[in-house]
């Protein structure tokens, strides 16, 4: 889980850099709490086809893990994947199995790339306190993933600086992307153009990956109000959401908008599923530390 400048950031280094959730843990009902997953359709240009979708998640992901330690160990994934699995399930559809990857960076975040992969970094584990909060920060990714905010982004950015609304085969994408990263490596007026597209298409898509955070992870049976909580302390809020005053004078930052937006989405869930309690699980702790612990993640 991302703010809107940490993931612009994300974003444009996997460009630039080209160029210079249920294993173990204590099983729990629906606690009488249900809601039904409802996201909203996008409806903005993606001139990329489902196949073509994972094909520039294929490219993506190559960057982003020849610039950043990966770990595909199977025992660390096993506890992502199936919560992920958990909180996919309740998502309408068939979509496509997503795999989350543990990976290395200086900050705690989370970020998905293509249609398939999910990625966290270790000082995100180490953020997180619970299951429950595992399950809203899957759910939050799984949302951007169902609304192809990857593919949109690159298909208004394809559009805005080289003018192209069509791709072909992976050839083509590859060629398309190096040819827009060169344009913003060498044109600030392209690489201004660029984030403003970012971030624009991220105030978008945050609220509704919110959204779908807390309705997903309360659907699986885990705590929505800890999703909330991840919130505050991830984007240092302090559990401020502004005012009227802040909107007034300007001092309500994109963040404080947000938890705002995220209090108000927990309220209307039924009350069942806002008083579930988080459930306390060694499996998760013994989990979380042998991430801590694993020297072959924390090698740079």
């Amino acid at each position: 889980m991302c703010t809107v400048h940490r993931r612009v950031l994300i974003l444009l280094t996997v460009f630039l850099v080209a160029l210079s959730v249920f294993v173990g843990g204590t099983v729990r009902g629906q606690q009488s709490c249900t809601v039904t997953l409802a996201p909203s359709i996008p409806t903005t240009v993606n001139i990329f086809s489902i196949q073509q979708e994972r094909t520039l998640g294929d490219i993506e992901a190559g960057w982003v893990e020849s610039n950043y330690h990966a770990t595909h160990d199977e025992e660390l994934a096993a506890h992502l994947n199936a919560i992920a699995g958990r909180v996919l399930a309740q998502f309408p559809g068939d979509l496509a199995p997503v795999h989350v990857i543990l990976i290395d960076t200086p900050e705690a975040e989370s970020f998905s790339i293509g249609p398939e992969r999910i990625y966290i970094t270790r000082k995100m584990v180490v953020l997180l306190r619970n299951d429950d909060e595992l399950a809203g920060l899957l759910g939050h990714e799984l949302g951007h993933i169902l609304t192809h905010q990857n593919a949109i982004i690159v298909s208004q950015l394809f559009h805005a600086i080289l003018g192209v609304n069509a791709v072909s085969d992976r050839n083509d994408i590859l060629e398309k992307l190096r040819r827009m990263l060169d344009s913003i490596d060498r044109d600030k007026k392209s690489l201004r153009k660029a984030a403003e597209i970012i971030g624009r298409q991220e105030g978008i898509h945050q609220n509704e990956a919110d959204h779908v955070a807390l309705y997903a992870s309360a659907a699986a049976g885990f705590s929505p109000q800890s999703y909330v909580e991840l919130f505050e302390r991830s984007a240092g809020t302090n559990g401020s959401s502004g005012s009227i005053l802040t909107d007034y004078f300007g001092a309500t930052t994109s963040n404080l908008r947000r938890l705002r937006e995220v209090k108000k989405t927990l309220r209307q869930l039924p009350r069942p599923c806002r008083e579930m309690v988080p459930a306390a699980s060694v499996e998760f702790r013994t989990w979380q530390a042998a991430v801590m612990s694993d020297t072959d993640l924390a090698r740079q």
